[in-house]
């Protein structure tokens, strides 16, 4: 049986590689990012461009860390495809222009067949009110939308 695609998103190769944090949330996050990270190989797990944009930014002792993590995982090319529904997402106001960067996850998981967009940005990716109103207009689009989640979610869904 072919294993599930699961697209990784910046954030959890930040949590995955941070400094451990001091506060209750942050700590649970890097925790269950680990315990999903040791687990990553019951899934074929994808990044793509925009994420290796995104987690080469700031601190370069960090960053290389989370390239390093990063570089473990396959790698797949922005298509056209993606650009252009990325572009639909941020006209029909789902996605901020501001972050385009989420607009570009959002299609480049549905558009290289991923099962999942593994993430911890619960503003523009990982939001309940705009979920369905994201995935229909996906569909509209002619893609299946990946199931938005985290590292926490996922290891209960695929445990039971």
């Amino acid at each position: 049986m072919a294993k599930k695609r699961v697209y990784v998103e910046s954030s959890v190769i930040s949590y995955l590689t941070a400094r451990p944090a001091k506060d209750g949330p942050n700590r649970d996050r890097q925790r269950l990012t680990a315990a999903w990270w040791d687990r990553r190989h019951e899934w074929e797990c994808v990044v793509s461009p925009p994420v290796m944009a995104e987690i080469t930014r700031g601190d370069p002792v960090a960053a290389a860390r989370r390239r390093e993590k990063a570089l473990s995982l396959l790698e797949v090319p922005v298509l056209p495809e993606a650009d252009l529904l990325a572009k639909w997402l941020m006209l029909h106001k789902l996605v901020p222009e501001s972050v385009k960067a989420d607009a570009m996850h959002l299609a480049m998981a549905a558009v290289h067949g991923a099962h999942y967009l593994l993430t911890w940005n619960q503003k523009h990716l990982d939001n309940f009110d705009l979920r369905s109103r994201v995935e229909n207009m996906i569909r509209e689009q002619g893609w299946e939308p990946a199931r938005v989640t985290t590292p926490e979610r996922l290891l209960l869904e695929e445990s039971s």
